[in-house]
């Protein structure tokens, strides 16, 4: 152990006494600044240790531009264009012909802005997993699994963030009709554990406080839905977004009390910044709370 501190000391790296192999990326919106301090802080000291890299909606877009060693551009972008009033327009609820989200000017802006993001880095680095539902008229909704590896990152990284209702209809690609990563499996830990990896080579990094569960949306927010998707082919997508609720504290409940051997990274109880926050001051605060967890976790690995 020493001789392997000693080397790293000579070298100027710093050393972790334990590694991990599998990153999951919770999304959450503008919430996602939390990942990206986190992400950042890994990236200042060097941390990657990832074989795998699985994201759900802003986890995706995060982990894609970490896994590129672009971590920069998902911090950029919450600072400056995600704050903008072209990304969320909430004058556009009652229009149902406009996006809530602007998800297409988004990837105009930050995948292919000024820096684009680099296809050469991605296909380099380890793969991506990104997650979106498949919403196909007259089926239950599906989680798909896309990757940095074979598929088109404008589509799939729109698809992942294409909340129901604050994106108008679907974003296809590849004969899928797709919406939010997030709705059927918003903290995709259970596919690493699928692929084959062990509890103790997974880390999750969430962003919501430690003990959250989320309530059944209110009696205005399901007719809001219930009204959008009123055509009898998308029933089982309103039964999806009606029970997401209870899906989402079933993964929470599973991942702290069954599968307590996967190391968590949750925000503060005092992160303030919510799914849509506008607030500059509350998003810097977001980031440097997640850049404090990302720190105090790598101090940890070192022992």
């Amino acid at each position: 152990m020493e001789i392997k501190r000693l080397y790293h000391r000579l070298r100027g790296t710093p050393y972790y006494k334990k590694g991990k192999k599998a990153l999951v990326i919770e999304g959450g919106g503008m919430r996602g600044i939390f990942l990206t301090g986190v992400l950042q802080s890994f990236t200042d000291r060097g941390y990657f240790p990832w074989k795998l890299i699985i994201g759900s909606s802003a986890g995706a877009l995060t982990g894609t531009a970490y896994a590129a060693r672009q971590i920069h551009l998902a911090r950029d972008a919450f600072f400056t264009e995600l704050l903008s009033g072209k990304f969320i327009n909430l004058s556009n609820i009652l229009r149902p012909e406009r996006h809530i989200l602007n998800l297409d000017w988004m990837v105009d802006t930050i995948i292919h802005g000024d820096e684009p993001l680099s296809s050469r880095a991605l296909s380099r680095a380890c793969p991506v997993l990104i997650t979106a539902t498949d919403c196909r008229p007259d089926n239950p909704p599906q989680t798909l699994y896309f990757s940095t590896r074979r598929d088109d990152m404008s589509s799939v990284l729109k698809a992942t963030a294409a909340i129901p209702v604050l994106y108008r209809g679907f974003v296809e690609y590849a004969k899928h009709h797709l919406l939010d990563g997030g709705l059927l499996d918003p903290i995709p830990y259970a596919k690493a554990l699928e692929m084959g990896y062990d509890e103790d080579e997974i880390l999750v990094v969430v962003t919501r406080r430690h003990g959250y569960r989320k309530k059944e949306e209110s009696f205005w927010i399901r007719s809001l839905y219930e009204s959008y998707y009123k055509d009898h082919r998308y029933r089982f997508l309103v039964e999806a977004i009606s029970n997401r609720y209870l899906l989402y504290n079933k993964t929470l409940d599973e991942l702290e009390q069954r599968h307590r051997g996967i190391d968590v990274i949750y925000p503060p109880d005092d992160f303030r910044v919510d799914r849509l926050s506008r607030d500059g001051k509350k998003i810097l605060e977001g980031f440097a709370q997640g850049a404090v967890a990302g720190r105090d976790y790598l101090r940890r690995l070192r022992g």
